[in-house]
């Protein structure tokens, strides 16, 4: 080898080597990101009790956690479309600031409206954390590797519904519930410095933004979002579905739409993104109501019924981990319906044992479950970014998981509603695996529509 040559090989090798610290750090930034986001929604609610006794107005206890969902569902597509354009580290780092600074207004609130109207701005910013940091996860790993980072992010998840709650009783009882929201300072601080040694190397393409179309768009879904709230849902949803129809009639005639066409023409992503609805409709939104039905219905404690949740947890790191090497070697429509059909053995035994099931059974089932949504939620995510082409990865990512959003709220919506109806939380939990049963089968169905590779890995 000549010396030019070595020193080139030195050079690139080094490069590489620079490239790789970097995105470990990246990478740390991302995994605080989701700490942070999955922190804020389960340190809630345990705290808001006390902050709504201190504070008065109890009339708005709902609009804490309402603002803050329809804030951060209806703005995660907007920031796919505007990652497409500008980059995501820029608009991640924004998003980062404008949940911190949400969260240093609602440590200061004196009032519960203005704490409703903080949470408002967190959830903006918080729209755009978990979505754009799964976009940057597209780019920066391969997607053997995107399997097994999705596992961490969704741990995360996992460990925080149990951690959550603790920490926010110690912030409560040992110091005052504004830590709850002033801890984020420190956190999102961390979270951009760890950011700012990102250099992306995908090429940004600066288009028309159909604010028009968004607006429209924004106003449909929290209005349907509002309806799944609020005690008289029929005026909501028809007026939801009325200004629906019409952002859909503004964007056939709009040259740029908000959300592109190739989306929808696309059978990957349109059948991927309809499955993983149907999907989060079924199952996905019984884990908020199972330790309800150990409390209720087996006079479990707090915590003992809170970790049942771990099973899931332990389950999802075993399937995401090899999704994306189970994708190189598969394909992802024989995995969308292996996961699809271990999500209906699992739920049919929930269903049928529910009554009389043990505390080690019910364990064992929910990591099978478990399993199952970890590798759907992978191979999803990966399908929805490599699916796309380069210039709308952005929204095609970031429009899954507003689907995902969605689902998971009509599907506990229902579910809410079938265990009040009951005559106890026993028969109620037996409806609701009912009728996640029956969405999950529809699921089954849909598997089979979803192409097994994507264009580019065909023509190879």
């Amino acid at each position: 080898m000549g010396k030019m040559q070595k020193k080139e090989f030195i050079i690139r090798g080094f490069t590489q080597e620079v490239i790789m610290g970097k995105n470990k750090y990246v990478f740390w930034g991302l995994v605080i990101t989701t700490l942070i986001s999955a922190l804020d929604a389960n340190i809630m609610q345990t705290a808001s009790p006390t902050i709504v006794k201190q504070l008065g107005g109890m009339q708005l206890f709902a609009w804490i956690f309402v603002v803050y969902m329809l804030a951060s569902t209806v703005t995660v597509p907007l920031y796919g479309k505007l990652s497409d354009m500008y980059g995501r580290k820029k608009l991640l780092i924004i998003a980062v600031g404008i949940f911190t600074l949400g969260s240093i207004l609602c440590g200061m609130a004196n009032s519960m409206v203005t704490l409703v109207i903080y949470r408002g701005i967190q959830g903006l910013g918080a729209g755009g954390m978990i979505p754009l940091s799964m976009i940057i996860v597209g780019d920066l790993f391969t997607i053997e590797k995107r399997g097994k980072i999705q596992a961490v992010f969704s741990s995360i998840w996992a460990l925080s519904s149990i951690v959550g709650p603790v920490l926010g009783s110690f912030f409560v009882e040992a110091l005052t519930w504004r830590w709850i929201f002033f801890i984020n300072i420190p956190i999102g601080i961390a979270t951009v410095l760890c950011l700012i040694p990102y250099k992306e190397q995908v090429q940004f393409k600066k288009t028309y933004i159909d604010y028009k179309g968004f607006f429209l768009f924004g106003i449909a879904i929290t209005l349907l979002l509002l309806a799944t709230n609020v005690s008289n849902p029929l005026w909501y949803a028809a007026a939801g579905l009325v200004v629906l129809l019409i952002f859909i009639l503004v964007e056939r005639r709009e040259s740029y739409p908000f959300l592109p066409v190739s989306l929808f023409k696309n059978k990957g992503i349109f059948r991927t993104n309809l499955f993983m609805l149907v999907y989060c409709v079924s199952f996905f939104g019984t884990s908020n109501f199972i330790p309800l039905f150990l409390q209720e219905g087996n006079n479990m404690s707090i915590y003992k019924s809170g970790l049942i949740l771990l099973s899931i947890a332990v389950g999802w790191m075993f399937g995401s981990t090899p999704a994306g090497n189970w994708i190189i070697r598969f394909g992802y429509k024989k995995l969308f319906i292996i996961g699809s059909f271990i999500t209906v053995f699992s739920g049919l035994a929930l269903y049928i044992f529910v009554q009389d099931i043990s505390y080690a059974s019910l364990f064992m089932i929910l990591t099978v479950q478990g399993f199952s949504f970890g590798l759907l939620f992978a191979v999803g995510t990966i399908a929805s970014q490599e699916f796309a082409d380069a210039d709308i990865k952005g929204i095609s990512t970031s429009l899954q998981m507003f689907l995902r959003n969605i689902g998971t709220s009509i599907g506990v919506t229902i579910m809410g509603v079938l265990i009040n109806q009951a005559a106890n939380v026993v028969i109620g939990m037996q409806n609701v695996f009912l009728f996640a049963l029956i969405f999950s089968i529809i699921t089954v169905i849909l598997s089979f529509l979803i192409p097994a590779k994507t264009p580019a890995a065909q023509a190879i």
